[in-house]
């Protein structure tokens, strides 16, 4: 299966480097490696609407970090994880854990 260690050179280059010259450089070798894990999660999941035989902590964690990309268009080329990472936002188990990882960072400052 897919490693995602490539997700976060291109958010880095993206979020927090966008400007620097090294990184508008080094973005098309990050895209392509990250264009090659995706391919190898598209391939693990083929028809399947979860990564297991049922919706798991293992898909939780793998839209959190497909989540990662909503700044890029990246995952329109692949359609089939477009709509896993869609689908799998939409279950009440994703939004439960959304909601309880995102409370700290609602609740007013003291």
């Amino acid at each position: 299966m897919a490693r995602f260690g490539a997700s976060t050179p291109l958010a880095e280059v993206d979020l927090f480097f966008a400007q620097e010259e090294w990184a508008k450089l080094r973005r098309p070798g990050a895209v392509e490696s990250l264009k090659e894990r995706l391919g190898e999660l598209a391939a693990h999941l083929g028809e399947r609407e979860y990564l297991e035989d049922r919706f798991s902590a293992g898909d939780l964690m793998m839209v959190t970090v497909l989540r990662i990309l909503r700044h890029t268009d990246v995952l329109d080329g692949f359609p089939t994880l477009k709509a896993y990472k869609e689908r799998c936002e939409a279950r009440p188990a994703f939004q439960r854990a959304l909601a309880a990882q995102m409370e700290p960072f609602q609740q007013p400052r003291a």
